[in-house]
């Protein structure tokens, strides 16, 4: 089914977050289940579909201003051990709203934040592939993804690369763990994010560009120009932990619940 409109549509360029401080960084830390793994259709075999999508969005001095979580019809069956996985079937999904009309209040929702995901490869391509799918204009949107930054703090601990939800339980007091829906798995990343933030928070990480420069894919010469920009500003400096609380309930329409920002 198509958008009419989704051509005018795009997710905004989010640049101007660059320099904020942590502290006024809105994130939006998202999650996708799909019916599988491939993102576009290869060796004969169809592109794979986004099923849910589950969002919570964050400011550090506000904490929670929303979250958003639908379930998404793939227009296909969902193959039986993604069934398993997610709980998801087929029924479940079959009166939920298309990508087409998701996939804009998603970016409406996200519009002037920071996203983020455990994993960023899977989910972001994910979303790109279907705005691509409904004639959205990708305009390479701020990304942060929270498996590069675990390894980075990780190999600055002398801790071993490992990355994976068990190492990062610990890091939270309410040690949320993922479900395999995506609001839940949404709210557990907020948690893992958090306890990272904290942790590069004594290493001069006070900014979202220095959180970036913080990342392992950048090179040494980036590096190297965040340095001379020091001193440049002076950002707020630390990002208090937010709890992300309750459990979503999943429907076929859109859930969106906002906080005052």
């Amino acid at each position: 089914m198509g958008a009419p409109a989704a051509e005018q549509l795009s997710l905004p360029d989010l640049n101007g977050a660059t320099e904020m401080s942590l502290r006024e960084t809105a994130f939006v830390v998202v999650d996708l289940e799909t019916t599988g793994g491939r993102m576009t259709a290869r060796d004969g075999k169809v592109a794979d579909a986004i099923t849910e999508i589950g969002a919570v969005k964050v400011r550090g001095g506000v904490g929670v201003l929303g979250e958003f979580a639908t379930l998404v019809d793939p227009q296909r069956s969902i193959p039986p051990q993604i069934v398993q996985l997610t709980g998801i079937t087929t029924a479940m999904v079959f009166d939920a709203p298309t990508i087409a009309a998701v996939l804009p209040m998603f970016f409406e929702f996200a519009r002037g934040s920071v996203l983020v995901a455990h994993n960023a490869r899977f989910d972001v391509g994910f979303l790109r592939a279907a705005a691509d799918q409904c004639g959205i204009s990708w305009s390479r949107p701020q990304v942060l993804c929270t498996v590069q930054l675990a390894r980075r703090v990780l190999s600055r601990e002398g801790k071993p690369r490992a990355c994976g939800w068990r190492r990062w339980r610990g890091c939270s007091p309410s040690q949320a763990s993922p479900t395999h829906r995506a609001l839940d798995d949404a709210r557990a990343t907020v948690e893992v994010l958090h306890a990272l933030i904290e942790r590069v928070g004594n290493q001069g990480v006070h900014t979202y560009a220095d959180l970036r420069s913080y990342l392992p894919d950048v090179t040494p010469a980036q590096r190297r120009k965040r340095v001379l920009a020091e001193g440049l500003t002076a950002p707020a400096r630390g990002l208090p932990v937010s709890r992300a609380r309750g459990r979503g309930s999943f429907t076929s329409a859109p859930q969106l619940t906002c906080g005052a920002e």
